[in-house]
């Protein structure tokens, strides 16, 4: 049973390895399901897709280019920046991601050393303490992802109170998946 634990961690760092192995060009979805209609945004091709239920496709673009239905949005200097913000803070999610994946992977390397060297040393209560202490440069990449999914957030509600096009798109990230982020991150 002791050992439970660590298969799981090693289970998730490998799964964090296969996440950190992925190109720019992957389309990564960020969000979720509100009745049948999914409910995200995603990072592909250079840009930010919205998808919102009852309203077609948006996309922002790093120069702050809103398209919604493929048709470009006029915006003024202001919402311009938010949505360079709200670019900028949405594919720093993806990177954040990444990192936090290839510090998963680093420390399924360190847990399986700890194993192999704890084990043939006969100190195997130790095992867990040396992951634990690897495991928490995970948690800090981890906690970078709340902190963009938040910045993200802010800017997604300021457009929405200033920008009646991007209004469909101001409910893609919730207030509760910040909050179960960082709450996530305390636990």
């Amino acid at each position: 049973m002791k050992y439970a634990t660590t298969f799981a961690l090693l289970t998730f760092c490998f799964c964090c390895l296969l996440t950190a192995c992925g190109k720019p060009s992957d389309n990564i979805i960020i969000g979720g399901r509100s009745g049948a209609v999914n409910i995200h945004l995603g990072l592909d091709d250079g840009r930010v897709t919205l998808h919102a239920q009852d309203a077609p496709s948006a996309t922002i673009n790093a120069n702050g280019d809103l398209q919604v239905n493929q048709q470009p949005v006029t915006t003024n200097a202001g919402e311009r920046e938010l949505l360079k913000s709200y670019y900028e803070n949405a594919t720093m999610i993806r990177t954040d991601a990444i990192a936090t994946g290839k510090a998963g992977a680093a420390v399924g390397v360190q847990a399986l050393k700890s194993v192999a060297n704890r084990l043939a040393n006969g100190d195997p209560d130790q095992i867990k303490q040396d992951v634990d202490a690897k495991a928490q440069v995970v948690k800090a990449e981890a906690f970078k992802i709340c902190r963009d999914l938040s910045n993200t957030k802010t800017a997604q509600d300021q457009l929405a109170a200033q920008l009646p096009a991007f209004k469909p798109y101001g409910n893609i990230i919730s207030a509760d998946s910040v909050s179960d982020c960082e709450k996530d991150q305390k636990d």
